[in-house]
């Protein structure tokens, strides 16, 4: 592994590493660690208190996807947690209302929530501590207060004005919610008080249940009290496949984790690893390799219990990989497809424990602050999940009751060797993909520190949008590229445009020493993400 200079130094621990998207629920994490939980435990500690301190982007009103490595069954275990659609939730109901899409926000975006079925189904298998006192720091935080973030103060001013649910609760109690302003959230930490006391019932069933689903009504929404009442979380075998000599285990769908593994086993057979490709012919064969993965995933994603299950295991193999290799240069003129909405605010995290346990998890409510409907007193986001669907019943991911809809969120795993090497993800809607496979690709052809690989510029290949936000197809890049490899890549015809160097994602990567067992954790410092080692 090369080490290099980066703006944070690689965080190092013996015992055990959280990485997320808060330096409270890394803090959270760690000292579950220290009492001797194991990393699911300190997962579950960071999840909720990430849910308190950063709850535009995730809560109990939202999804949630894991993989799992218990060092003891050897296994990588994926789960599933993210809600289908209401039972009234049909193409028939919004034509019915006159409408062509589902709307991106407000009541009818709302899809049955996830996340505390996650939460608990995590628990239940692998959790050692108290649920009580895995709750506790988010429980404290939410009735005491925490000073908000830049990040979380800008989001307030930009959804606040338009959106009442969201003013009245974090700008009218501050009036200008300002960097630094303690934010109290004493129904969210009531929530969580039932759900450690009464299990699911605290949530799916009386008095938070029946609030829930008394604001969506209210509000003119679909979802209601029977919707909650059955299970909604899987567990399921992960993807895998082989890049280089690693093992990258990847989200089933109808996560889109499979995107990862056919852009990296597209991009197998060019040799991005021995120093011959110059950086521009490396971006430019893995911006081939998004295209292609990312048509197949307009095509083919849904809910597999509704569509083909045969099918994603087939665009993941190394001869499906061949044969899409070979269209490099016929996609590359092609304009990109669009999926659609696509929200853009999720939290990741990654935690491990000083047994060689591992796991990567990512929890979302999708758009900043959901569907902006905020049940009642609870200070419960709804999310707005639901607006992924399409109404042409024709393709793929078509909107029915009970189905699930195709998910941006995925996280990754890899081993060298048989042994656990690195976890890592990030949020970004369908920068997720892109990212990951970035620093797959960083931390495996060059051998980067975790730090390193997480900081280093990102590329973002979008497609047009047309009529919504009239954005061509672009190739945006962070600041940090050579003007060489920017000009080059225009001399190929990209439509290359720079962007701040803090723009795509918020990485967090674990990387477990091979010589000596240490925990290597990195961190983005393109939001508020911290690793804390022990």
């Amino acid at each position: 592994m090369k080490f290099s200079k980066a703006a944070r130094p690689v965080i190092m621990g013996q015992n055990g590493m959280v990485s997320s998207g808060h330096y409270l629920a890394s803090l959270a994490g760690v000292e579950i660690l220290k009492e001797g939980g194991n990393a699911v435990d300190a997962a579950l500690a960071a999840a909720f208190v990430s849910a308190v301190v950063k709850p535009e982007t995730s809560g109990p009103g939202g999804d949630l996807f894991a993989l799992v490595y218990m060092k003891k069954t050897g296994k990588v275990e994926a789960i599933n947690a993210s809600g289908p659609a209401p039972a009234k939730a049909s193409i028939e109901e919004f034509h019915g209302r006159g409408l062509k899409s589902i709307p991106q926000y407000g009541p009818l975006a709302i899809a049955i929530p996830g996340a505390v079925d996650g939460w608990l189904e995590l628990h239940r298998k692998y959790g050692s501590k108290d649920l009580a006192r895995l709750t506790a720091d988010a429980v404290r935080l939410g009735r005491e207060g925490f000073p908000i973030s830049q990040e979380f103060s800008e989001a307030v001013a930009e959804f606040a004005p338009e959106y009442p649910w969201v003013d009245k609760y974090y700008r009218q109690p501050f009036g200008v919610a300002e960097p630094g302003k303690i934010l109290r959230q004493p129904g969210l930490a009531g929530v969580f008080e039932k759900i450690a006391r009464q299990g699911r019932a605290g949530f799916y069933a009386g008095e938070v249940a029946e609030k829930i689903c008394a604001t969506v009504k209210t509000e003119g929404g679909l979802l209601a009290e029977a919707d909650l009442q059955s299970v909604i979380c899987q567990w399921l075998d992960p993807l895998a496949s082989s890049y280089r000599d690693t093992m990258v285990y990847e989200q089933p769908p109808v996560s889109q984790g499979f995107m990862v593994l056919e852009m990296l086993n597209i991009a197998e057979a060019w040799p991005f690893h021995d120093g011959s490709m110059s950086q521009a012919e490396m971006l430019h064969y893995q911006i081939a390799a998004k295209k292609l993965a990312f048509e197949d995933r307009i095509k083919y994603l849904e809910d597999p219990a509704f569509g083909d299950p045969n099918i994603i295991p087939q665009l993941i193999s190394k001869e499906h990989a061949a044969k899409r290799r070979q269209l490099v240069d016929e996609i590359l003129r092609k304009p990109a497809a669009s999926a659609g909405n696509q929200s853009s605010d999720t939290t990741y995290l990654c935690a491990s424990d000083r047994d060689g346990n591992a796991i990567s998890f990512i929890q979302s409510v999708f758009a900043p602050f959901g569907s902006r409907v905020i049940a009642g007193d609870t200070g419960v986001i709804m999310n707005n999940r639901l607006c992924s669907f399409g109404l042409d019943p024709s393709k793929a991911n078509a909107l029915k009751p009970g189905k699930r809809p195709a998910h941006t969120l995925n996280t990754y795993m890899v081993f060298r060797g048989g042994e656990l090497f690195a976890v890592g993800g990030s949020p970004g809607a369908d920068e997720q993909p892109q990212s990951n496979f970035q620093i797959i690709h960083d931390l495996v052809d060059l051998d980067m520190d975790p730090q390193s690989a997480v900081e280093a510029p990102r590329w973002s290949h979008m497609p047009g949008t047309p009529p919504r936000d009239q954005l061509p197809e672009a190739l945006r890049m962070e600041t940090g590229y050579s003007k060489a490899t920017l000009d080059a890549l225009r001399a190929k015809g990209h439509k290359v445009t720079e962007v701040d160097r803090w723009s795509f994602g918020s990485a967090k990567v674990i990387v477990r020493d091979r010589d000596n067992g240490a925990w290597l954790g990195g961190a983005d410092p393109r939001r508020v993400a911290y690793a804390i080692g022990w």
